[in-house]
């Protein structure tokens, strides 16, 4: 079954993976590369200004730009700086950022993306958009925009864990080590709140927010687990019988007004649906938002649910949901 599915997925991972290992083929300078800079979901663009304002940084800022869905706030998916390319030719602090962008139009380039992994820092992913004019080069970022932001998630996600390893709360990953038999990276401060042989909620709380995982597994028996509507009442039971609000009888549940939205996903190699949507508080007046991977664990029969929601009602919530979200793709089976 699960073999069959994947084959439905799209194939912009794929290619992604194959670009990474032939730029990483062609990288022979010695030396260890320092680590790349650059705040977290942002890319930064480097074009002249008359790029930037025109029709091609327009296509671009409307794409990665556009708003992150699952937030009850307005949040971009990435925010985009731009540098000119004499200033960033001049400054190493810019050619170390994580994400790049770059627009070279000129008459005599053919249509052309380019890739180049660790340019001059690590983790760094640095695409060039070559092209004759400003119309072609709208053509083939439109047609390369998806593998762009794959990647970009991708190497996101790849900076955060590294940061996470080297502040492990081992415990929390000992404690589901020794339940699930399959392994995740928690950062300090995580605890494990409540757990049952096929059931845990680790979380982190401090006085501005909370970020909590959610993992549950229990039998596959049939394909029809996998839908959507079946993972948000599953989800919903789990919640109401596992997170109680602060006032007696409250409860969690997902926010019924606006409906999560679902995608078929290739997560570590695995057919997954990830659903992206809001949670809140049955009997109280709390809620955010949360994102939740179910997929099949092949080897034991069973499913694996894994969920990351928050709570922050004074901050900003796309950074912590991207934080939570790299914890959740560590998993690791064993």
């Amino acid at each position: 079954m699960n073999k069959k599915m994947f084959k439905t997925l799209p194939k912009i991972v794929t290619i992604c993976v194959l670009l990474i290992i032939l730029s990483t083929a062609c990288d022979k300078k010695p030396g260890e590369k320092p680590s790349s800079s650059g705040k977290t979901c942002e890319i930064l663009l480097v074009a002249d200004k008359s790029m930037v304002d025109g029709s091609v940084g327009n296509a671009l800022k409307s794409f990665f730009m556009q708003e992150q869905v699952g937030l009850n706030q307005s949040e971009p998916l990435y925010t985009m700086p731009y540098i000119s390319l004499s200033a960033f030719e001049d400054a190493e602090m810019f050619q170390a950022h994580r994400n790049i962008i770059m627009i070279n139009i000129n008459d005599s380039c053919k249509e052309k993306l380019e890739i180049m992994k660790d340019y001059k820092a690590k983790p760094q992913i640095v695409f060039v958009l070559n092209a004759p004019t400003s119309e072609a080069c709208i053509h083939l970022f439109n047609e390369k925009k998806e593998l762009i932001k794959a990647t970009f998630d991708e190497t996101e996600r790849i900076r955060i864990n590294m940061a996470f390893k080297a502040i492990e709360e081992k415990t929390a990953g000992i404690e589901v080590l020794k339940i699930f038999n399959f392994s995740m990276v928690f950062p300090n401060g995580f605890k494990v709140a409540k757990k049952t042989r096929d059931f845990a909620w680790i979380r982190q709380e401090s006085k501005e927010y909370t970020e909590a995982v959610l993992i549950y597994t229990y039998p596959y028996t049939d394909k029809k687990q996998l839908n959507p509507q079946h993972i948000i009442a599953l989800r919903d039971s789990l919640t109401k019988q596992y997170i109680p609000g602060p006032t007696e009888g409250s409860y969690m549940t997902s926010e019924k007004e606006f409906a999560p939205v679902s995608k078929e996903i290739n997560f570590n190699g695995l057919y997954a649906v990830e659903l992206r949507g809001l949670w809140k508080l049955k009997g109280d007046f709390m809620g955010g938002p949360f994102i939740n991977y179910t997929f099949v664990d092949e080897k034991n029969n069973r499913i694996i649910m894994l969920d990351g929601f928050l709570y922050s009602p004074k901050k900003p919530k796309r950074d912590l949901l991207k934080q939570i979200e790299a914890i959740i793709y560590t998993y690791h089976p064993k």
